[in-house]
Protein backbone atom coordinates (compact mmCIF):
# COMPACT_ATOMS: atom_id res chain seq x y z
CA UNK A 1 0.00 0.00 0.00
CA UNK A 2 2.88 2.87 0.90
CA UNK A 3 4.26 1.86 -2.27
CA UNK A 4 1.14 2.09 -4.47
CA UNK A 5 0.31 5.98 -2.58
CA UNK A 6 4.55 6.83 -3.12
CA UNK A 7 3.86 5.94 -7.18
CA UNK A 8 0.55 8.00 -6.94
CA UNK A 9 2.71 11.10 -5.41
CA UNK A 10 5.57 10.87 -8.35
CA UNK A 11 3.23 10.04 -10.97
CA UNK A 12 1.48 13.32 -9.73
CA UNK A 13 4.51 15.41 -9.01
CA UNK A 14 5.17 14.18 -12.76
CA UNK A 15 2.29 15.55 -14.24
CA UNK A 16 2.52 18.91 -12.28
CA UNK A 17 5.99 19.59 -13.77
CA UNK A 18 4.92 18.19 -17.32
CA UNK A 19 1.74 20.82 -17.21
CA UNK A 20 4.57 23.83 -16.13
CA UNK A 21 6.80 22.88 -19.14
CA UNK A 22 4.63 24.99 -21.69
CA UNK A 23 2.26 27.01 -19.85
CA UNK A 24 0.74 28.25 -23.00
CA UNK A 25 -0.51 25.11 -24.58
CA UNK A 26 -4.25 24.47 -23.43
CA UNK A 27 -3.27 20.66 -24.73
CA UNK A 28 -0.53 20.24 -22.15
CA UNK A 29 -2.74 21.65 -19.40
CA UNK A 30 -5.58 19.42 -20.58
CA UNK A 31 -2.87 16.11 -20.83
CA UNK A 32 -1.96 17.02 -17.36
CA UNK A 33 -5.11 17.31 -15.99
CA UNK A 34 -6.48 13.80 -17.68
CA UNK A 35 -3.15 12.39 -16.08
CA UNK A 36 -4.02 13.66 -12.62
CA UNK A 37 -7.67 12.49 -12.84
CA UNK A 38 -6.22 8.62 -14.08
CA UNK A 39 -3.90 8.87 -10.94
CA UNK A 40 -7.16 9.72 -8.53
CA UNK A 41 -9.25 6.92 -10.46
CA UNK A 42 -6.29 4.82 -9.50
CA UNK A 43 -5.79 5.78 -6.16
CA UNK A 44 -10.22 5.19 -5.30
CA UNK A 45 -9.42 1.90 -6.81
CA UNK A 46 -5.99 1.19 -4.78
CA UNK A 47 -7.83 2.38 -1.33
CA UNK A 48 -10.94 -0.25 -2.55
CA UNK A 49 -8.73 -2.90 -3.25
CA UNK A 50 -7.07 -2.30 0.38
CA UNK A 51 -10.28 -1.93 2.33
CA UNK A 52 -11.24 -5.38 0.42
CA UNK A 53 -7.95 -6.77 1.45
CA UNK A 54 -8.91 -6.01 5.56
CA UNK A 55 -12.06 -7.09 5.10
CA UNK A 56 -10.87 -10.50 3.84
CA UNK A 57 -8.82 -10.61 6.72
CA UNK A 58 -11.11 -9.98 8.42
CA UNK A 59 -13.63 -12.92 7.47
CA UNK A 60 -10.66 -15.02 7.20
CA UNK A 61 -10.17 -14.35 11.15
CA UNK A 62 -14.27 -15.04 11.61
CA UNK A 63 -14.21 -18.29 9.63
CA UNK A 64 -11.32 -19.47 11.85
CA UNK A 65 -12.89 -18.62 14.57
CA UNK A 66 -16.25 -20.63 13.49
CA UNK A 67 -13.90 -23.89 12.81
CA UNK A 68 -12.47 -23.79 15.94
CA UNK A 69 -16.77 -23.25 17.26
CA UNK A 70 -17.47 -26.17 14.82
CA UNK A 71 -14.59 -28.39 16.18
CA UNK A 72 -15.70 -27.34 20.26
CA UNK A 73 -19.46 -28.33 19.17
CA UNK A 74 -18.32 -31.55 17.54
CA UNK A 75 -16.20 -32.49 20.45
CA UNK A 76 -19.07 -31.77 22.60
CA UNK A 77 -21.61 -33.89 20.38
CA UNK A 78 -19.07 -36.91 20.69
CA UNK A 79 -18.41 -36.96 24.49
CA UNK A 80 -22.42 -36.44 24.93
CA UNK A 81 -23.11 -39.65 22.36
CA UNK A 82 -19.87 -41.80 24.75
CA UNK A 83 -22.41 -40.65 27.76
CA UNK A 84 -25.92 -40.80 26.71
CA UNK A 85 -27.18 -42.07 29.89
CA UNK A 86 -27.07 -40.31 32.51
CA UNK A 87 -28.26 -40.92 36.32
CA UNK A 88 -31.27 -37.82 37.24
CA UNK A 89 -30.27 -38.17 40.67
CA UNK A 90 -26.58 -38.81 41.17
CA UNK A 91 -25.56 -37.77 37.21
CA UNK A 92 -23.71 -40.83 36.80
CA UNK A 93 -22.92 -41.71 33.21
CA UNK A 94 -23.11 -44.97 31.65
CA UNK A 95 -22.65 -46.16 28.41
CA UNK A 96 -25.70 -48.29 27.67
CA UNK A 97 -29.33 -48.23 29.20
CA UNK A 98 -28.66 -51.68 30.86
CA UNK A 99 -26.15 -50.49 33.17
CA UNK A 100 -28.12 -47.49 33.32
CA UNK A 101 -30.77 -49.34 34.74
CA UNK A 102 -28.67 -51.74 36.69
CA UNK A 103 -27.40 -48.69 38.73
CA UNK A 104 -31.06 -47.27 39.44
CA UNK A 105 -31.82 -50.70 40.46
CA UNK A 106 -28.95 -51.36 42.51
CA UNK A 107 -29.04 -47.68 43.74
CA UNK A 108 -32.49 -47.50 44.78
CA UNK A 109 -32.33 -44.27 42.17
CA UNK A 110 -36.20 -45.19 40.84
CA UNK A 111 -38.31 -41.59 41.12
CA UNK A 112 -41.07 -42.14 43.30
CA UNK A 113 -44.49 -42.75 40.65
CA UNK A 114 -47.91 -42.97 42.35
CA UNK A 115 -50.10 -45.75 41.56
CA UNK A 116 -52.63 -45.29 38.66
CA UNK A 117 -55.97 -46.11 40.73
CA UNK A 118 -55.14 -43.60 43.48
CA UNK A 119 -57.60 -40.55 44.14
CA UNK A 120 -56.33 -36.88 44.59
CA UNK A 121 -56.86 -35.75 47.95
CA UNK A 122 -59.24 -32.35 47.84
CA UNK A 123 -58.72 -29.68 50.03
Amino acid sequence: MRFSTLTVILASIAAMSYAQVDPTEESVALNARELLEDLGMHARALKGAALSARRIDELEARMLDLEDDIEDLVTRAKAKKSDAYVCSVCDATFATARELTSHKDSAGHHQNIAPANRARRRR
